[in-house]
């Protein structure tokens, strides 16, 4: 890795699933995680509702991060663009994104696995349109590689090619290529689409389609070396953020959780991915 352009390692609080953010913003920094994403679907659990926020209540959350020791890299915002409600809600998380001074907010497409001709031109014109209003704010989308129109790197090039706009891209799930496909490779699939990469998600896995079981990085199917390389090969150093969500059934606590993220930092620098 080129030491003139230093990598950004993140996390999301969701390698702290069973607990508050504020559990990971204040536990990350303590592996040397100090970038970190914010959880704002408009019908996520356990996340910040923009628009039951006031100015003050805004300046707490700045606050609390900064005394955490951590800078919001993302907003997570996931939700169907195909319903107009969801749009408006993706706008107002827009406008939070750069109150915080988040640069991307990630969302889904749709999950829909099909739509029609006419809502294909909805959804492409509605990416458009958000595009835009994310520049105006310095803010870009990324569209996750989850279930739906965008759960793997062909599809996502797919539409990303006919919205044709440079603040949309992508936010690629590593794990995910391997829950939402039948025998996907990630390493081969991140080819399609490694020059519109906004954000990855560092995510292993032991199980296949449908299958939670998340695991340690380096510890299941993810060929990291070969998807660094070809990212590194598209101009792309950061942020990786990992989202270590973990296996069906398990009951960790904080400290547990804590090790996992180390052991998968010490994967990390392993194979020469560090932010030094």
């Amino acid at each position: 890795m080129a030491a003139s352009s230093p990598v950004v390692i993140a996390a999301s609080p969701n390698c702290f699933l069973e607990f508050s953010p504020f559990v990971a913003y204040r536990l990350l920094p303590r592996v040397g995680i100090t970038h970190v994403e914010v959880p704002a679907a408009p019908t996520g659990v356990g996340a910040f509702v923009p628009e039951i926020m006031d100015d003050g209540d805004l300046q707490r959350l700045k606050e609390r991060l900064a005394s955490a020791g951590v800078t919001p890299i993302s907003v997570g915002a996931y939700c169907d663009l195909l319903q107009p409600r969801l749009v408006d809600a993706l706008k107002r998380r827009i406008v939070f994104a750069r109150q915080i001074g988040a640069p991307t907010v990630i969302s889904d497409a749709t999950r829909r696995l099909e739509v029609s001709a006419d809502e294909w031109r909805k959804l492409v014109n509605v990416l458009r349109y958000l595009g835009d209003y994310a520049a105006d704010h310095g803010v870009r989308i990324a569209l996750e590689t989850h279930g739906g129109l965008t759960r793997n790197g062909a599809l996502a090039r797919r539409l990303l090619e006919a919205v044709d706009h440079p603040a949309v891209g992508v936010n690629y799930d590593t794990g995910n290529i391997y829950y939402y496909n039948d025998d996907l490779d990630p390493a081969a699939d991140i080819r399609e689409v490694a020059d519109r990469v906004f954000q990855v998600h560092l995510k292993d896995t032991l199980g296949g389609k449908g299958e939670w079981e998340f695991c340690v990085l380096g510890e299941g199917r993810v060929n990291f070396p070969a998807i660094i390389a070809v990212l590194a090969a598209a101009g792309f150093r950061g942020p990786y953020s990992l989202e270590l969500e973990g296996r069906r059934g398990e009951d960790l606590n904080r400290a547990q959780h804590l090790e996992r993220i180390s052991r998968s930092l010490a994967y990390l620098r392993s194979i020469g991915l560090t932010e030094n």
